[in-house]
């Protein structure tokens, strides 16, 4: 007679999807919540498996590491109305209970580059993340399909895997890949999403956005709001290639677009700051071209101070 852990019963498949839903429990919303009680009622052995993965989970954080809820007087949400016994109503108690079980430390890690730097991340199946300058992303070493963007510029080239979707969130965000390329730029409580490939999904959910190619969003979170616009498909992700694209952004934020690709220190005087601009520019990388080359297509003067480029409006004296 085979054992319930035999592994042609709980074989390697079944164990890889128990770790991702245990990994995904934090941030699972109900929709969520439905799809793994589905996907335990499924078979035996996956309360089995998810029980197994629990189990080792418990055993690899101390007891210390185990967080007290942030407010014992919030209401309880109740995800499920129907009858469970036996394996399958122990791995539901479970799973409502590990939101409170911290992951081990080690299994984030920070990627980063400074600004003007680039770097390429490849991720396990095949997908890769091209990070512009000034960039923070956060990786998982437990869960190779998902990613968080906490700040600068990344375009995501993402296998898709229908099984396991990649997830990205930046702030309270979240894009799921279809099988997609996409760029998003993080700026303090702005994200852009540019989908240049496939779908996407922005914010996941009752009321989840759907993308497709040439799709653009400008999201604020301080302000709750969402633009949707169309960019075309291919000046999305061309700041590889030197070329920025600007639709209506005001010129602080085509500076920091500048530092940020090319560590340029761009300042900006007399009401610059508060005029918008849209149009492509290209650079090639080296401030004595491309600072006069921008200070021409905006209309404005330019000059050098140390290592700083001053712009200033074509009528501006400095006192």
């Amino acid at each position: 007679m085979m054992r319930d852990d035999d592994p042609e019963i709980i074989g390697p498949e079944i164990i890889g999807q128990a770790i991702r839903w245990h990994v995904r429990q934090a941030e699972m919303d109900d929709e969520a919540w439905s799809g793994f009680v589905a996907w335990l009622e499924q078979h035996p052995a996956h309360a089995r498996a998810y029980d197994r993965i629990a189990a080792t989970d418990r055993l690899l954080v101390a007891p210390e590491s185990v967080a007290a809820p942030a407010n014992d007087d919030r209401p309880v949400r109740r995800r499920w109305l129907f009858p469970v016994g036996g394996a399958m109503a122990a791995a539901i108690a479970l799973a409502l209970a590990l939101p409170m079980i911290r992951q081990p430390a080690a299994q984030t890690y920070l990627v980063k580059t400074e600004p003007g730097q680039r770097r390429t991340v490849r991720l396990a199946g095949g997908s890769s993340i091209d990070l512009s300058g000034a960039t923070r992303l956060r990786l998982d070493r437990s869960d190779p399909r998902f990613a968080s963007l906490e700040a600068g510029e990344a375009l995501f080239t993402i296998r898709h895997d229908a099984a396991h979707p990649f997830t990205v969130r930046s702030g309270d965000l979240t894009i799921r890949d279809l099988g997609t390329v996409f760029n998003l730029m993080r700026s303090g409580a702005r994200l852009d999403v540019q989908l240049s490939e496939g779908s996407a999904l922005f914010e996941p959910g009752p009321q989840a956005v759907r993308l497709q190619p040439g799709d653009g969003l400008v999201v604020r979170e301080d302000l709750r709001r969402i633009t949707k616009a169309r960019i075309p498909v291919e000046s999305i992700g061309a700041w590889r290639s030197g070329l920025l694209r600007f639709q209506d952004d005001r010129l602080p934020a085509v500076t920091e677009a500048i530092r940020r690709a090319y560590g340029t220190i761009v300042v900006l005087e007399g009401d610059l700051p508060t005029r918008s601009f849209t149009g492509s520019v290209r650079f090639v990388g080296a401030a004595d071209r491309d600072i006069p080359h921008l200070a021409a297509v905006i209309g404005v003067q330019w000059r050098r101070q140390g290592d700083q480029w001053i712009l200033a409006p074509r009528s501006f004296r400095q006192l």
